[in-house]
């Protein structure tokens, strides 16, 4: 436990290095809305350009326009990278969901990449999150900054566009592939699979990896929004305040539309990032589908590779047998 913990600190001292020079805070004014209709889409309309071919894949990036314009060209054009078998009949898709911060795809593609387009012969999509990575504006001082920040308005609505653009993605996949979509998110990325898995009936199965639940109680009590909580504080912000704020991006206010033994929740004991107490709530809400608590913290996703790779990939297969 020392050990988990202690890695996690200083990866979390790390993180903190660089943390915004500017203030975000803004207050709510959002109109109260159904969460249905809130996070309502429609199809993508996805350009898809492949430029490589490599161990009986086709490789290239998938592109389209935000259905949830912010304003920012930059952030509104979702680019990712995609990975199409060449004998892509039924094949199933895996959308791969990234953390926050993360500036490139590396980390997931190191649990998941090569066994799968060794073993499996998977399609993968790799899908960038709101203000991260290609997304990130001139202005940001890193990937990520602008999507989760004390400005309350703005943090919604980025998760209302990742929410929407997933979906979006998942129905032009469902309209021009035939096989199975499978989710599979890590971290911040988790708590984005788990809030669309409430939404989205059309997704075949999901896998969720040391995932956030509410994000108010991320911000409030974990060592990541430290600072962002300080600003929340400095304009009166309460912890009551946030919860009620931030009710809509809660994926623990609803139940699933994917079959619940098709989900797979992943949790470490000593996550220093994502506190268990938080996740075990999104859990039992959920009605305990399949669980594994790992006996590490948030750094399992790169100490844990190994394992993380079987577990998830074990239980996908054993699921599309069905």
């Amino acid at each position: 436990m020392f050990f988990s913990k202690t890695i996690d600190r200083l990866a979390l001292y790390d993180l903190h290095r660089k943390r915004s020079k500017d203030k975000h805070f803004s207050a709510f004014s959002m109109d109260t809305i159904a969460e249905n209709e809130f996070y309502k889409s429609s199809i993508a309309d996805v350009s898809i350009i492949l430029n490589e071919s490599r161990k009986k894949y086709m490789i290239g990036t998938f592109s389209y326009e935000s259905l949830i314009p912010s304003g920012d060209l930059v952030n509104d054009t979702l680019t990712g990278e995609v990975f199409l078998n060449e004998n892509d009949i039924d094949k199933p898709n895996v959308i791969f969901v990234h953390g926050w911060r993360m500036d490139s795809y590396d980390r997931i593609k190191k649990i998941f990449h090569h066994r799968i387009m060794k073993d499996l012969g998977w399609n993968m999509y790799y899908f960038s999150l709101p203000y991260h990575l290609e997304r990130e504006p001139e202005n940001s001082l890193y990937s990520g900054e602008l999507m989760i920040s004390a400005d309350i308005d703005r943090t919604v609505e980025s998760t209302r566009q990742a929410i929407v653009d997933l979906r979006a993605l998942i129905h032009w996949i469902k309209a021009n592939k035939k096989g199975p979509v499978i989710i599979v998110g890590v971290s911040l990325g988790g708590w984005i699979t788990n809030l669309t898995a409430t939404l989205e009936p059309q997704i075949d199965a999901v896998v969720s990896i040391f995932y956030a639940n509410r994000l108010s109680y991320s911000i409030w009590n974990t060592i990541p929004g430290k600072f962002i909580r300080e600003e929340l504080e400095q304009h009166g912000v309460t912890y009551e305040d946030l919860i009620r704020y931030w009710e809509i991006t809660d994926p623990s206010q609803a139940v699933p539309k994917v079959n619940k033994d098709n989900i797979l929740l992943i949790s470490a004991k000593h996550d220093q990032y994502i506190h268990l107490e938080d996740a075990d709530y999104l859990w039992e809400r959920w009605g305990k589908p399949e669980r594994n608590l790992y006996n590490c913290g948030h750094a399992g996703i790169v100490l844990c590779r190994k394992k993380l790779a079987s577990d998830t990939l074990s239980f996908i297969r054993k699921k599309l047998k069905r």
